[in-house]
């Protein structure tokens, strides 16, 4: 069914002349098995990963449905973020390009609410918002669904992740009892699957089986360092990848801000996005990216849900994710839509245990990553700073600039080979570490190997320890028991109890 072309969906002239002004050729599995069934009016419960093209899914048959004179709202879409409330909004605005006099409004908290209110009273057919304003708009009777015809729950495992499950029924008992209703989520928890039954009653339900989480446009790669190197590498990293766009993951929104800070420094054109800037920022933070203003963004999981930039070429863990879900979900930031990316994972000696979880999440083997030797890396900084010395060949101000310098070796009696190597100098000087005078410190190797599995004497699966917990071991028999305590066993000491030591205390 995948091989069938949009025009064979049956789907809206207007809406299939945008699509093909786009640039979409054939629909997506989950396209081609969604656009029907909502072009029939059912309801749908689709399971599918990001990036897969749902939005297309959905967006396309139920604009293809709707009354476009009409402008009070037909088409309502709840997204957990407001990132990706703005993605779905830009993304039916694209659709509905041939409509005449057609408007989609997002509408979600952080901004104020006098232009979301003057927007609904203009009047939009397509209203994309976040549960908890869409609540407050229906409670304070600025958002009307009297004509809505469909509604939409996008990403709704997430909204349940982030406490938004109470108002997303709340929202849904306030649809008219005829109003088709899409649910897309990329995991069936339990209280999902309970919305799904209340409100989506004989719905089709599609799913995208697990090959879809192959990942296959992704080139996935590990990289072992230890915690205290892990700015080093990432530096040498992003010196030696071709990188037109990227985006850096990390746990905390302080830590996108400090780690923003030293890239910075460093050179590069980067920025944090997390949840502590207003709406304002954020949104200008993405369009930064979009625009090449920034090439690097430094951003948490929530703060990036839904961002889809073409520019986006790498997508690099600094710090591993929480769960498998989190993994998927950020390496889908690259490799999206036909596009190739690369995903990176900085993994330190404490988390190797977690790689076999992520392969088969993705069901896809992670490469080693190799960063250049130093001898390699000098050599590439030397090429790097000839080009960019003999891009200068041809500057307008290179006669003036030859004339003075040989004023100045005259004047002081000196080589021009002298001059220029004083200049070098200087520009070292200026700014540390643009002339490649050092070779580079090579980095600390770790294996990539996880460790093998412990018995339950031995500690548990994927278990590492430096040495004995402050305190030493509670309980009788291992190191930091009774023997830690006085002296050591076999130097004065006693093992408590009468058993041998075992072959596991001795590795602790």
């Amino acid at each position: 069914m995948s091989e069938l072309s949009f025009a064979e969906l049956g789907l809206d002239p207007a809406v299939l002349e945008a699509v093909s002004a786009i640039g979409y050729e054939t629909p997506t599995p989950i396209q081609a098995q969604c656009i029907p069934a909502l072009l029939a009016g059912k309801h749908l419960l689709g399971v599918a990963q990001t990036g897969t093209g749902k939005t297309a899914a959905f967006a396309l048959p139920l604009l293809s449905r709707i009354d476009a004179s009409v402008t009070e709202p037909q088409i309502l879409v709840l997204a957990p973020t407001r990132e990706l409330a703005i993605q779905v909004a830009e993304a039916f605005t694209s659709y509905a390009a041939k409509f005449r006099n057609f408007h989609v409004l997002p509408i979600y908290g952080g901004q104020d609410f006098y232009p979301q209110i003057k927007g609904l009273r203009r009047g939009a057919q397509v209203i994309v918002g976040t549960p908890g304003r869409m609540l407050d708009h229906l409670r304070k009777g600025t958002l009307r669904l009297g004509n809505l015809k469909a509604l939409v729950l996008d990403e709704a495992d997430e909204m349940l992740r982030m406490g938004f499950i109470d108002d997303v029924e709340a929202i849904l008992a306030k649809t008219p009892e005829n109003c088709q209703r899409a649910l897309f989520s990329a995991t069936m928890p339990p209280q999902i699957k309970k919305v799904a039954q209340t409100y989506l009653r004989d719905a089709v339900e599609v799913k995208i089986e697990s090959e879809t989480r192959t990942v296959e446009r992704i080139a996935q790669f590990v990289l072992p360092v230890y915690a205290e190197r892990k700015l080093d590498a990432l530096t040498r990293i992003l010196e030696v990848e071709p990188i037109e766009g990227a985006i850096i993951f990390v746990r905390t929104k302080a830590e996108t801000t400090l780690l923003a800070e030293k890239l910075s420094a460093r050179g590069h054109a980067v920025a944090p996005l997390n949840g502590d800037l207003n709406q304002r920022q954020r949104e200008q933070t993405v369009e930064d990216l979009k625009r090449g203003k920034k090439d690097i963004i430094v951003a948490t999981d929530v703060a990036a849900r839904g961002l889809d930039v073409p520019r986006i070429t790498h997508v690099i863990n600094y710090d591993v994710p929480y769960d498998t879900e989190a993994y998927i979900h950020r390496i889908g930031r690259t490799g999206r839509a036909g596009r190739e990316g690369k995903a990176i994972l900085l993994v330190t000696p404490r988390e190797r245990s977690w790689l076999r979880t992520l392969e088969r999440a993705t069901n896809s083997p992670m490469g080693a990553y190799e960063l250049p030797s130093p001898v390699e890396l000098k050599k590439m900084r030397e090429e790097q700073f000839e080009t960019q010395l003999l891009g200068f060949a041809e500057d307008k101000k290179l006669a003036k600039s030859m004339a003075l310098l040989d004023e100045i070796a005259e004047r002081n009696e000196m080589d021009i080979a002298m001059v220029a190597g004083a200049l070098a100098c200087w520009m070292e000087a200026m700014q540390p570490g643009s002339l490649p005078l050092e070779q580079p410190e090579a980095l600390p190797v770790v294996s990539s190997t996880p460790p093998p599995r412990r018995d339950r004497k031995g500690g548990r699966p994927g278990e590492f320890r430096k040495g004995p917990p402050k305190g030493g071991y509670k309980g009788r028999g291992g190191p930091g028991g009774a023997g830690a305590r006085g002296k050591p066993p076999g130097k004065g000491g006693k093992p408590a109890g009468k058993r041998p030591p075992r072959q596991s205390d001795a590795k602790r």
